[in-house]
């Protein structure tokens, strides 16, 4: 791979990656700071109604909140750096143990989904762009602007009441694990959470792959191919989907880190013990560490998405690639 792309090209985007992570975490260290509330004030209030000052003060100063923005910035950096990510305030783990266990559970849901919504996004683009303007394109395309103009939850909750509680085919949602506990509960469990999560994500693969398709049908070499009488079917699968699938391989490479946070959703209407629920949890009680672990996650995934799409672009496009090896 590096003898076909070259290794400026790596060394330049990994570059590019190492800056955006830095203005990431940065952007997410401060806004996190500059939220309403803390910890300390809210549990205090809910359990008593009251939050005595200096116990909070008490608080803060334990685990550093007291100290000035610069110099928490630092330590986050180093902590970071070092491997230590801080010790959730509401559940007293280490942040990583705790993300590392939830993240698991949200990967049943997502690799499944994001395959599933990449293969179904990509065939009915093409179906759509191919036939554009035809009765099956417009079908096509009116339906599924409706599932994406409908928020993830609704669907959820529609898969809950159909599935659920009228037919009584799948449980409601919540999964534990115990010894013992067969695969296929797990199956059953997972099934609704995976396929809501699919039908959320295939119309914005769709709309793109659609897209290019469009554009690819409209280059010159298309023209040609029609022009020497290749057949339709050599036309579609040899020249136009290789190309226009392109632009679609960065999205579905990004897909799956997005759809962390699109699981926040999903994972609260299931009760999936997952990534999304913890962020949820972390959310209402303000706990700082777990959030700045969670995003930090996120936004590793995200750019190691990137990095891959655009490490396979000139490996699947030789245009990029001479124009690379031109530079």
């Amino acid at each position: 791979m590096v003898l076909e792309i070259g290794n400026r090209y790596i060394l330049r985007r990994f570059f590019s990656g190492l800056l955006a992570f830095l203005l990431s975490i940065t952007l997410t260290f401060f806004l996190l700071r500059s939220l309403p509330g803390d910890y300390m004030t809210d549990l205090l209030l809910e359990i008593g109604r009251y939050a005595p000052p200096e116990l909070v003060a008490s608080f803060k100063h334990e685990v550093g909140l007291d100290l000035p923005l610069p110099k928490q910035y630092l330590l986050y950096l180093t902590g970071i750096l070092k491997g230590n990510w801080g010790h959730s305030f509401e559940y007293g783990l280490p942040v990583f143990s705790l993300i590392r266990e939830k993240l698991y559970w949200t990967l049943v849901l997502l690799l499944p989904s994001t395959l599933l919504s990449a293969g179904l996004g990509i065939g009915l683009g093409t179906c759509s762009g191919w036939k554009n303007g035809s009765k099956t394109d417009a079908f096509l395309l009116h339906s599924l602007v409706f599932v994406g103009a409908v928020p993830s939850y609704c669907w959820g909750f529609a898969g809950l009441f159909i599935f659920s509680f009228r037919l009584g085919l799948l449980p409601f949602g919540g999964y534990v694990s115990l010894p013992g506990t067969e695969p296929t509960g797990l199956f059953r469990h997972a099934l609704l959470p995976v396929l809501t999560l699919t039908l959320c994500s295939v119309p914005g693969i769709y709309y793109l792959m659609r897209n290019s398709m469009l554009d690819t049908l409209g280059e010159d070499y298309i023209l040609a191919a029609r022009a020497r009488g290749f057949s339709d079917s050599r036309i579609l699968f040899q020249h136009a989907l290789p190309n226009s699938v392109l632009p679609v391989l960065t999205m579905t490479s990004l897909h799956c880190a997005h759809m962390l946070a699109g699981s926040v959703f999903i994972e609260t209407v299931f009760a999936w013990p997952g990534l999304g629920l913890l962020t949820f949890s972390a959310l209402e009680t303000h706990d700082l560490p777990l959030l700045q672990g969670i995003f930090l996650v996120d936004t590793l995934l995200t750019i190691i998405a990137n990095l891959t799409a655009d490490l396979l672009y000139p490996l699947i496009d030789p245009r990029i690639r001479s124009r690379i090896r031109g530079e």
